[in-house]
């Protein structure tokens, strides 16, 4: 839930723009602009995850149906619906600012609503991710029998049930201030630390393994030493999507903090604005985790261009 969607006062109908609110006197332009790269973004994300998940889905092999393949299926849902919800009707609240209208309260609700479910989730995937990587490469003899698909089922379903709850306290008398930032450091800096401390171990312990497989002289070409290096492939990817969630959401989450203890930042027109534009970030990390599991993961993109082949090739009768 980002400070970013709420930049206006509540009426019953509608959310009312005091005069004396810098977003009064920023020009239209601004939010045209914003609209279009909300709108831009929006097809961006919902196509590429969508082609994410159809991938996944259609894998006959069953190449992809692994724990770890089921919880980026579940980042993937989840940045489907930043982009085909959130950033749709965020451009449409821009579309009614740059009109001079004022922005409907039950819109700003639903995105608040949306966005935050999908960021809890997105946040609470990547964990589950790390932790899945972290048994695989600490434990590995005892990662087949720890994670299985089904727990990680029950693992994703807790997830959506933990966000679903978060992300409804609002509508109960919890102080709005005090819910968001005890939600942005929940989803965002005590995870930070936990997970730098986790994949320390996590790589401290893959160079250990492969040193120990070049002084047992083991080769590129054997089997152990391939499956230590998809592994390890595994193991950057992940970490580059949850840099990419961090550097996405780190600029919103500083926002959030000035907005609230600045009183001289809620009166700058310039900081409205940045704030804004950092809130847009959230919708950019959505977009590009898709390319970085295709890029990162060749089984993916070859399962994607595999089917799609096979999709055009003559039927045999």
């Amino acid at each position: 839930m980002t400070l970013a969607m709420e930049h206006t006062i509540s009426s019953p109908k509608y959310s009312v723009q005091t005069t004396d609110d810098p977003l009064t006197m920023i020009s239209p332009i601004f939010f045209l602009v914003l609209a279009v790269v909300d709108f831009a973004l929006s097809v961006v994300t919902t196509t590429a995850n969508g082609a994410l998940l159809w991938t996944i889905s259609r894998d006959t092999r069953r190449l992809l149906q692994t724990p770890p393949s089921l919880l980026i299926a579940n980042l993937c849902v989840s940045d489907l619906t930043v982009g085909l919800i959130a950033g749709t009707l965020v451009g449409v609240k821009d579309v009614y600012r740059y009109q001079g209208l004022d922005v409907p309260e039950f819109l700003d609700l639903i995105i608040r609503l949306v966005l935050g479910l999908s960021l809890f989730v997105s946040s609470g995937s990547i964990i589950a991710l790390s932790c899945d990587r972290y048994i695989a490469v600490m434990h590995p003899f005892k990662y087949r029998t720890n994670m299985t698909k089904e727990r990680i089922r029950i693992c994703i379903a807790s997830i959506w049930g933990i966000a679903a709850t978060v992300c409804f306290l609002p509508l109960t008398n919890v102080p709005e201030e005090i819910f968001k930032i005890v939600y942005a450091h929940t989803h965002a800096s005590f995870p930070a630390i936990l997970l730098t401390i986790m994949y320390c171990k996590v790589f401290l312990a893959l160079g250990k393994r492969k040193r120990e497989l070049k002084e047992a002289g083991i080769t590129a070409t054997m089997k152990s030493k391939q499956a230590l290096d998809r592994e390890r492939n595994m193991v950057v990817t992940i970490l580059i999507v949850l840099a990419l969630f961090y550097v996405t959401v780190v600029p919103e989450f500083v926002a959030l903090h000035l907005m609230y203890f600045c009183q001289s930042c809620k009166r700058s027109i310039i900081f409205r604005k940045l704030e804004i534009v950092f809130s847009r970030f959230l919708f950019l990390n959505s977009a590009l985790n898709p390319f970085v599991c295709a890029w990162r993961l060749p089984k993916y993109r070859h399962v994607f261009l595999r089917d799609r082949s096979n999709k055009f090739l003559p039927t045999k009768v």
